[in-house]
């Protein structure tokens, strides 16, 4: 047995085999983080002791994050009960950790949820939910896992779902030194373990559970990590700094996903407060999304959308931001009612996240006289975009150190520094440092593409930007109108009384930079109101009108831009890259293998091309863009990672010159 590891005796002392077989609390003892993860969730005691255990150690590690991937989610109401049932586990503390879990419990969709614990400055609980199956969202975990609980009950009648193959890839997210406590000592178990790189303890099995065994990682080979994966090492803690160019809801999210790390933030900004450009709108929708084919798009979207509302209800709740998560009605005017019931019953929705509603059931929902029915989100609302941008900076200096620069506009990046301890410059129009740090993220949406332009070798990314116009309507001074008791979405979109106020919108010009409000557009959302029932006719601008012009960034496909900034490259036709003359090829078919402008000492970063769905990106994106940064687990499916990285442009044109070769040497 290796030095360091417990006997058998040392592991009779624990009430939990599966934390004992995985030597803790004390290999998490000092950390600044530790991850494990669960095959299984079950009713969630392995993580409710895990939890209790974490709470009752003074030594223990800032971050606790535990990952669990489950088949079949218990109801939050049957998890109510059995946890209510539950009185075996001798913490004292379980009873009340089972019901801050039971009151976290997520909506059942498929995929990745976040459910975060004892939020301290720089610590806390995170629990990462996978509702799906093993075979399917192990490969899509993103992740260095220091433990794992390879044990669930339910789980040991199947043994196809522990088998060899699966086991043997466990090497690719065990992180160095990682243990392992399985549930059997079956052959295939044995071997895929012993594949993945693990060593099994030879003293069989812990005091009371003769058929678990314990495994240590000590892989003879280990990969150099992919230019678009995780960094395996956390740098030194003067390093975790990192500047931030754009304080609008990009900007403020990172901030505050940065803290949470322990990483402290320089914003700057142009305007003297944040969420003054294209974030600040008086108020904003945030809503999910239904689909047949439930693709990529769609899952992403559902993610950030669902991620955005866990966020934020409990301060709507306690009064720290203006808003609601009531619900959120989106008219479709394209699918009959067979069709959405049919619909849900394929994707098998539940009810808390999306019904059908007819005209009649829209419109007592919603308050107004809508024309016709639609899809109502549950966990959908509205929200004040600047006020939520303030409340996720306060939120941050909880964690760390957030240091704001007001009217400072950034016109140029650097690198500078020292070749062992380089750094990134943002300097003004006369080419002085405004701020440095290791690590720059541009969260200024158009501006990004525009700052990179002048740095050598970065990868040019498009982003178009789209002018837009919302009308603001004061409801006891205009006859008629009404505002909706949820926001409501059509042709156009209407969303409640905010500030004494009925807004609706939004117009929308590709590459229209006239900052000067329109009579036109004022019309053109008017309408919307009046066709969803909040304005009864009118032939002339009520009066007290008010409105405001903003512009949108987006990228080609929609989605954000999300990672680390991509090198430029020179195309070849077998989906290779070249970089300077004489180097070696680079593999690039997949957006994780294309070089980035970044290194073991930091680099540039991305979050931008939110477009008109700032407040639904905001959180999950730049909680990916902290996974990115920092190396912690991140927080949804590498399918959906790769969906917002960046480098996805340079793979699909990668893809389409190839393509073209491919079409012109048959033509020859």
């Amino acid at each position: 047995m290796a030095a360091g590891w417990p006997s058998d005796i040392a592991m009779t002392q624990s009430h939990h085999p599966l934390l004992a077989g995985n030597r803790l609390p004390g290999r998490w003892m000092g950390r600044d983080s530790f991850v494990i993860l669960q095959v299984g969730f079950g009713l969630g005691h392995n993580f409710l002791d895990t939890w209790a255990a974490w709470k009752a150690d003074p030594k223990r590690c800032q971050r606790l994050v535990f990952i669990a991937i489950e088949p079949h989610p218990l109801p939050r109401q049957t998890l109510q009960q059995v946890q209510a049932d539950h009185g075996e586990n001798p913490s004292s503390d379980h009873p009340r950790l089972a019901q801050r879990l039971v009151d976290a419990w997520p909506v059942q969709v498929p995929g990745l949820h976040t459910l975060n614990f004892e939020e301290g400055p720089a610590s806390g609980v995170t629990l990462l939910l996978c509702f799906g199956e093993l075979t399917e969202l192990m490969p899509q975990i993103v992740a260095q896992i220091d433990a794992f609980f390879l044990d669930d009950s339910r789980l040991q009648s199947q043994p196809p779902l522990l088998d060899k193959e699966l086991l043997s890839r466990l090497s690719r997210i065990a992180a160095p030194g990682a243990s392992a406590v399985a549930c059997s000592s079956t052959p295939g178990v044995l071997d895929g373990l012993s594949l993945a790189g693990f060593v099994v303890d030879p003293v069989p099995g812990l005091a009371g559970h003769p058929d678990l065994l314990t495994a240590r990682f000590e892989p003879r080979h280990r990969p150099s990590p992919l230019p678009g994966g995780l960094w395996p090492n956390m740098p030194a803690p003067e390093r975790r700094h990192a500047l931030i160019i754009g304080a609008g809801l990009a900007g403020c999210a990172t901030a505050w996903a940065l803290a949470r790390q322990g990483w402290r933030c320089t914003l700057i900004d142009a305007h003297q407060a944040p969420a003054q450009a294209g974030s600040g709108n008086p108020s904003g929708a945030f809503h999910s999304i239904v689909h047949g084919e439930d693709g990529i798009h769609a899952r992403t979207h559902r993610a950030a959308a669902l991620h955005t509302a866990n966020l934020i209800a409990p301060w709507v709740q306690q009064g720290r931001l203006a808003g609601a998560c009531d619900g959120m009605m989106r008219l479709d005017t394209k699918t009959s009612t067979d069709e959405a019931l049919a619909l849900v019953q394929h994707l098998n929705l539940p009810t808390d996240y999306a019904r059908w509603l007819d005209q009649a059931e829209a419109a007592q929902a919603s308050g107004i006289g809508l024309p016709h029915g639609g899809w109502l989100f549950p966990q959908g609302g509205w929200l004040d975009p600047a006020g939520y941008a303030q409340l996720l900076l306060d939120e941050a200096r909880r964690h760390s150190d957030i240091q704001c620069l007001w009217e400072q506009s950034v016109q140029h990046l650097h690198k500078q520094g020292s070749e062992d301890a380089p750094l990134w410059g943002a300097l003004d129009d006369q080419g002085r440092t405004i701020a440095e740090a290791p690590v720059v993220v541009l969260a200024n949406a158009q501006g990004a593409v525009e700052l990179m332009r002048s740095v050598a070798q970065a990868a040019k990314l498009p982003l178009s930007g789209s002018r837009g116009q919302i009308t603001t309507v004061p409801l006891e001074s205009t006859p008629g109108c009404r505002a909706p008791r949820i926001p409501v979405s059509g042709a156009g979109y209407v969303l409640p009384a905010h500030r004494g106020r009925l807004l609706c919108g939004a117009t929308s010009q590709r590459d229209d930079a006239d900052p000067a409000m329109r009579e036109d557009d004022h019309w053109h959302n008017l309408k919307h109101a009046m066709h969803l029932g909040c304005l009864p006719e009118v032939t002339q601008l009520p009066h007290a009108l008010e409105g405001r012009v903003g512009w949108r960034a987006s990228t080609p496909d929609r989605m954000p831009y999300v990672g680390a900034w991509p090198l430029a490259q020179a195309i070849e036709p077998a989906g290779r890259t070249t970089g300077a003359p004489g180097t070696k090829s680079t593999r690039v078919d997949q957006p994780r293998f294309v070089p980035r402008l970044r290194d073991e000492h930091g680099g540039v970063y991305v979050n931008a091309g939110l477009g008109s769905r700032g407040i639904i990106w905001a959180a999950l994106g730049s909680e990916l863009l902290a996974s990115w940064i920092t190396g912690c687990p991140c927080p949804v499916e590498a399918a959906l990672r790769d969906a917002l990285d960046p480098a996805r442009i340079l793979t699909r044109a990668i893809a389409k010159e190839s393509g073209r070769s491919t079409q012109a040497d048959a033509s020859a």
